[in-house]
């Protein structure tokens, strides 16, 4: 199978654990699930202005294909190496919607399981099949993975 098939299920995965701890979060608590709706409509234009908007592959080969092509409407940046400014508007919104609807999710185990089962699916992809042979030089992992 090849990379771009990889990007889009990882990037289904990855949002699918967000519906799964958003679902968690609002049955419990419906002010909850509002602010983790906020979070979530902050966190994706952050993460992609942050780092994918400097992917100098981005506009032709991103593997994710749905981030290349939403960078589009985002102010453009130069395609230099990532900072440390970059890693953590990448970092901090993610983890913030990882850490967020845990407590929620630790009342059900179901739902516990499906998110961390889809989050851990789509970062496996990510690492062992989308990274590699991705031609954004700029980016951290390629460096780690050559």
């Amino acid at each position: 199978m090849n990379s771009r098939f990889h990007g889009v299920t990882s990037l289904l995965l990855e949002s699918l654990a967000v519906v799964i701890g958003f679902t968690a979060v609002w049955q419990a608590d419906k002010v909850a699930g509002v602010i983790y709706t906020i979070l979530i409509l902050a966190a994706v234009p952050v993460i992609l202005y942050s780092y994918c908007s400097k992917c100098e592959v981005r506009l032709t080969g991103c593997r994710h294909v749905i981030p290349g092509q939403i960078t589009r409407l985002l102010p453009s940046r130069k395609n230099e190496h990532y900072g440390v400014r970059d890693y953590v508007g990448l970092m901090l919104p993610a983890a913030v919607l990882v850490a967020f609807p845990q407590p929620w999710l630790l009342e059900n185990m179901l739902l516990l399981i499906l998110f961390w089962a889809c989050l851990a699916g789509g970062l496996v992809q990510i690492l062992l099949k989308v990274c590699k042979g991705c031609g954004n030089s700029k980016c951290l992992m390629c460096h780690l993975r050559n």
